[in-house]
């Protein structure tokens, strides 16, 4: 349940879906399945090598957890330029920013190495195991969601309305902001060796 809000799914599939308005079905499947491929491998891939990332930089997971989702200009800008991109500008623009930062992001991540932190049980390579299995699963439902927003977009958005979609919006960044306070205050809490909560 962090990492929905944090992900959003819903939410970054109304700002990639007007990526592809302008697209015909061929290539607008052809970028989804890219987009999604992408999105498995970003998160996926966190949870693969994030320990030895954080190995490698001497990074303490406290401090990964201030991290911040910094998306939301590159989807306010990406928003207003994304009428006038054609296929070959959008194909190029796949990875980034649409599918990083945009679909899965620095929050996205902070919250896969928060998760991964608390999954890893010393001793217990099994239930460490079964856990990591676990958040790999979330990860690539998050992204079936965003591939079944993103392939029934157009008949979602029409039916949901402007003012569907701004409750819709409105709620997810509420839910992201009180997610991204609780991994701001456990990071600190951590840091300081503070018993906040």
């Amino acid at each position: 349940m962090a990492l929905f809000p944090v992900v959003n799914p819903l939410g970054n599939g109304f700002v990639v879906n007007g990526f592809f308005t302008d697209l015909d079905p061929k290539q607008r499947k052809t970028a989804i399945r890219k987009l999604i491929l992408n999105f498995i491998i970003i998160g996926v891939g966190t949870l693969v090598i994030g320990h030895l990332f954080l190995l490698m930089f001497g990074l303490a997971i406290p401090v990964i957890q201030l991290l911040g989702d910094s998306n939301s200009p590159d989807q306010e800008e990406s928003s207003r330029n994304m009428d006038s991109l054609k296929w070959k500008n959008i194909e190029q623009k796949i990875f980034y920013p649409i599918t990083f930062p945009i679909s899965i992001g620095p929050g996205s991540i902070s919250v896969i190495f928060t998760l991964m932190a608390s999954a890893s049980v010393k001793g217990k390579l099994l239930q460490t195991g079964i856990n990591y299995f676990v958040i790999a699963l979330v990860i690539v439902c998050m992204a079936a969601i965003l591939y079944i927003f993103l392939s029934q977009g157009q008949r979602i958005i029409q039916k949901l309305g402007p003012v569907g979609n701004q409750i819709i919006n409105k709620l997810v960044a509420f839910f992201t902001f009180c997610i991204g306070i609780q991994i701001s205050v456990t990071g600190i809490s951590q840091i300081f060796h503070l018993s906040i909560l």
